[in-house]
């Protein structure tokens, strides 16, 4: 699978689904977070991007490192150390991720919609994962394990891991108090575990706020 398809299908797989559930509207919004104690290694999320999101009935906002891009959508943010990572489509693109590349894309989900979303029983981070991890399954796409859930700077979190020969991709769900961020982060496999921290910091410090 072309590495800009992959992106664009975890940031598609939220649109749809938000508006599958956009009669529920969204009244929610998050705090700042990090990631946890291994992140002090990773790069400072000294940027920040902020866009208008009607479709999340709010504003988003994530912080990144200085140097990297970010693209932002109406569904969310598609965030890279590398530009023709993000600008890549069409049949030039590379069909693995390049050395040294990592990629992020992060979604806001307001709690009211997250719960039209399918989720059976309680919407937690893991309900989340489970519904979107299935979402997403199919060929060309890494094999997801099994969800683990942790708590990141206080908050509930959820994660499930896959890899090919290819890459590692992880998937986030993390509790913001009333929203949900959802991520996914992608990297070359041998350079996955150096780059788990600032994945995670990056996604965890995404925030909503609702209109007025």
């Amino acid at each position: 699978m072309k590495l800009r398809n992959l992106i664009w299908l975890t940031s598609l797989a939220v649109i749809a689904l938000v508006f599958a559930a956009c009669d529920s509207g969204g009244d929610a919004s998050g705090g700042t977070t990090g990631g946890d104690a291994n992140a002090s290694s990773a790069p400072a999320l000294s940027q920040t991007e902020t866009i208008e999101s009607p479709e999340m009935g709010g504003s988003m906002s994530v912080s990144y490192p200085e140097g990297w891009f970010v693209s932002g959508e109406g569904g969310g943010f598609l965030i890279s150390n590398s530009e023709e990572a993000l600008a890549s489509s069409g049949p030039e693109d590379f069909d693995e991720i390049p050395t040294g590349t990592v990629v992020v894309t992060i979604s806001i989900i307001p709690g009211e919609m997250a719960a039209a979303m399918g989720v059976q029983g309680d919407v937690t981070p893991t309900a989340i994962i489970d519904v979107f991890s299935g979402f997403m399954g199919g060929e060309g796409m890494p094999e997801f394990g099994d969800v683990e859930e942790l708590t990141i700077d206080g908050n509930a979190a959820a994660r499930t891991t896959g890899s090919d020969d290819k890459m590692t991709a992880t998937l986030y769900a993390i509790d913001k108090g009333g929203s949900f961020a959802f991520g996914f982060g992608a990297t070359r496999v041998d350079e996955a575990e150096a780059n788990a921290a600032l994945i995670q910091s990056i996604i965890a410090s995404a925030t909503f706020t609702a209109s007025s």
